[in-house]
């Protein structure tokens, strides 16, 4: 029986072949999602890592990571979602939204004890009607964003559709009305209702995630004070701003933005960045030797070097930021994870 499973997948390269062919034929849809995308992969950045000192010095809450579960449900929305799979993909997409409102839920509640339960297995996730309300209560940033942009209700509202596919609520619901076919396999409505609702999640997540780390829109000239030793997290170039700036509409961009500019601790780090003085030339070179020394660059090396040698310095400092990015981004997905410890916490 399990063989006719098995013989099934070869069919789904064909159908994943077709939604390409779907997408390039939608440009506009293409661009809009591979922007949201791009937008979306800088956010991470945003969120400070280290600060304090002595005994207050943390390194990265726990909470931290449900950005990071968040992103997995995201990428197997996609992916089903090619794939033919679009009711599953709308449960991942589900998903996807209530951790990224519970994750910001901790981060504005940050109640250890109950996220510790919740951790163990002991409690459950709030409600999401119930965590906007917390959120809105608690935080200035959502409370305005609800008011400027209705927010709240859009998220209830997406939670809701995403819901009903969750819990096939009727026939409009169910793979037979996606698919209009009783067999897994491309279909046009399904891509048009699954892109439609990927975008709609991801900027409404997108949004909540600026408010509640307003760096995000801050746009620092951060390779000119601190070359290749940037900070670890909480700040974000000129070209990662325009990035997540690209996930909105120009209209919710600027709405988006005067929440997050008007932040004045936002201000002030900003301004203690950008008051530092330039790296100079010799404290450049000095920089990327230093880098190029450590062991994420012990394959690109000369790569890197050659690229200086030939006068693509531009190509080089991008080449060298990606990676340290990708390493970042890599390590934070796995230091401090307390996903990986949960089964000692239970045991």
């Amino acid at each position: 029986m399990l063989d006719i499973y098995l013989k099934q997948t070869k069919g789904l390269e064909s159908t994943v072949e077709t939604s390409k062919t779907w997408l390039e034929s939608h440009g506009s849809i293409k661009n809009d999602i591979d922007k949201a995308l791009g937008g979306l992969n800088q956010l991470s950045f945003a969120i400070p890592i280290f600060g304090g000192s002595g005994d207050e010095f943390k390194t990265i809450q726990p909470w931290h990571h449900i950005f990071f579960e968040a992103d997995q449900d995201l990428d197997s929305a996609i992916l089903l979602m090619m794939m033919g799979f679009y009711k599953d993909s709308f449960r991942s997409l589900r998903s996807f939204l209530e951790l990224n409102i519970f994750a910001l839920y901790n981060f504005v509640n940050e109640d250890k004890e109950n996220f510790q339960k919740w951790l163990n297995g002991k409690d459950h996730t709030p409600g999401v009607g119930d965590m906007l309300q917390k959120l809105g209560e608690k935080s200035p940033g959502f409370k305005i964003l609800d008011e400027k942009l209705d927010w709240n209700k859009e998220v209830k509202s997406l939670y809701k559709e995403l819901s009903g596919f969750m819990h096939t609520q009727g026939a409009l619901h169910t793979h037979t009305s996606l698919r209009n076919s009783n067999i897994t396999s491309f279909s046009e409505t399904g891509m048009q209702t699954g892109t439609e609702l990927l975008l709609r999640v991801i900027r409404l997540t997108a949004m909540g995630f600026v408010v509640n780390f307003p760096m995000s829109f801050q746009a620092l000239p951060l390779f000119d004070k601190f070359a290749f030793s940037p900070p670890a997290g909480g700040f974000l170039d000129e070209g990662q701003v325009e990035c997540v700036r690209a996930i909105f509409s120009d209209e919710v961009s600027k709405k988006i933005s005067a929440i997050c500019l008007a932040n004045e601790d936002a201000n002030s780090l900003a301004e203690g960045v950008r008051s530092m003085p330039d790296q100079t030339e010799e404290e450049i070179l000095e920089s990327l030797k230093r880098t190029l020394e450590s062991n994420e660059f012990k394959n690109s090396k000369v790569e890197i070097l050659q690229m200086i040698k030939d006068g693509e310095y531009g190509k080089a400092i991008a080449f060298v930021t990606a990676t340290q990015r990708a390493m970042m981004r890599a390590m934070t997905g796995v230091l401090f994870n307390p996903f990986y410890k949960s089964k000692d916490i239970l045991e």
